[in-house]
């Protein structure tokens, strides 16, 4: 399934197991932050390394 997502554009970061999932639950830094703010529409992208720091985040 990464494949597909990856032909299309977008990429991959794996959030660990379904346990994990809370750490993107919406309200946590993950949920849209890394994505600019909700005022700019078209938003910007986001890397792995943006993505994991706002992980870390909600992890404690």
């Amino acid at each position: 399934m990464t494949d597909v997502i990856e032909s299309l554009g977008y990429g991959v970061v794996d959030a660990g197991s379904l346990a994990d999932s809370r750490r993107q639950s919406t309200g946590t830094p993950v949920w849209g932050t890394p994505y600019g703010s909700s005022s700019n529409d078209r938003g910007r992208p986001a890397g792995e390394e943006a993505i994991r720091a706002a992980q870390a985040a909600a992890a404690t």
